[in-house]
């Protein structure tokens, strides 16, 4: 480094790789913020997909003929989504309706009760 009239000029290769480092520390931060990010929408994308198949045939259940069965549902991006309902009760009490998807390693329930 050349000094003119007491002022530093230029930069030691130790600041260069020092700067170096941290800009790929924050880059590698960031990268893994994004990656969170991502899996994070997807899984809401996914569960909010679930509520509305389940809450679809419960209502489906609660208004039309009732019969215990299952479906399978492949988003248009791939995820395959299984929904099963059962039926319980009835003679009088209320009918218990409920509704099970599955996707991928989870699995949303809901249930409900209707008149006979």
């Amino acid at each position: 480094m050349r000094r003119r009239h007491g002022v530093a000029r230029g930069s030691s290769i130790a600041e260069a790789l020092v700067a170096a480092a941290l800009a790929g520390i924050g880059l590698a931060g960031l990268a893994s913020v994004a990656g969170l990010a991502t899996r994070s929408l997807r899984l809401a994308r996914d569960t909010g997909t679930a509520l509305a198949l389940a809450t679809e045939r419960l209502e489906t259940l609660r208004a039309g003929p009732r019969a215990a069965d299952s479906d399978r549902t492949v988003a248009p991006d791939g995820t395959e989504f299984t929904r099963r309902w059962e039926l319980g009760g009835g003679r009088g009490n209320p009918v218990r309706l409920s509704v099970d998807v599955g996707w991928e390693a989870r699995t949303l329930s809901l249930a409900t009760e209707a008149l006979p």
